[in-house]
């Protein structure tokens, strides 16, 4: 388990955020610790996606940026933990109960841990997969994702002798802001595992 203070700080709200955008928000933060969730592309019905979208649509209408601490709690609850829900009820083809393609993700998750990043807990769901993860100086969750999901595609492509999309685009990722988050998302991990 990785030290806050030692191996990456808090949310630090006085402190430069970068918020790229694309369905969802993904804020960005120096020397952080990142809870990230990607899933593959058929885990989640199309119809609680449009769904969702919309309901959060309607949600940013009356909640805009900034938000505050109670905003975001509310969309950790509203929004975050509903898709959480959604993949633990196991939708889809679920490839990952494969024990061969379950250990190729965790072998590239584990692949530059300590060099381009520092893992502090991890688990291999039947179709998604979540992290807490401090990017290194010089590495970005963006491009750490990006590599964790194009050699895992192409390996578990290759394994199941299938071609296509295996992951879903997006990902869903927030910077862990308190210890007792930290503590929640630990817990969280562990009863996947």
């Amino acid at each position: 388990m990785l030290d806050a203070g030692t191996d990456f700080e808090f949310f630090n709200p006085y402190a430069k955020v970068k918020i790229g955008r694309a369905n969802l928000p993904h804020w960005r933060q120096k020397s952080v610790l990142y809870f990230t969730t990607f899933r593959l592309a058929d885990s989640i019905p199309q119809e609680k996606i449009n769904l969702w979208r919309e309901n959060y649509s309607q949600w940013l209408l009356r909640n805009p940026k900034p938000w505050n601490e109670s905003q975001i709690e509310e969309f950790q609850i509203h929004f975050a933990r509903k898709i959480e829900y959604w993949l633990d009820k196991n939708h889809g083809t679920c490839i990952l109960k494969n024990s061969k393609c379950k250990r190729i993700v965790e072998d590239c998750l584990r692949k530059f841990n300590g060099l381009r990043y520092q893992l502090d807990a991890l688990v291999v769901a039947t179709n998604h997969v979540h992290v807490l993860v401090a990017p290194h100086e010089g590495n970005t969750l963006s491009a750490i994702l990006k590599s964790w999901k194009g050699v895992s595609a192409r390996k578990i492509n290759q394994e199941l002798s299938r071609e296509g999309t295996l992951w879903q685009k997006e990902t869903f990722d927030h910077i862990v802001r308190n210890e007792s988050s930290l503590l929640r998302i630990r817990q969280y991990i562990q009863a996947h595992k």
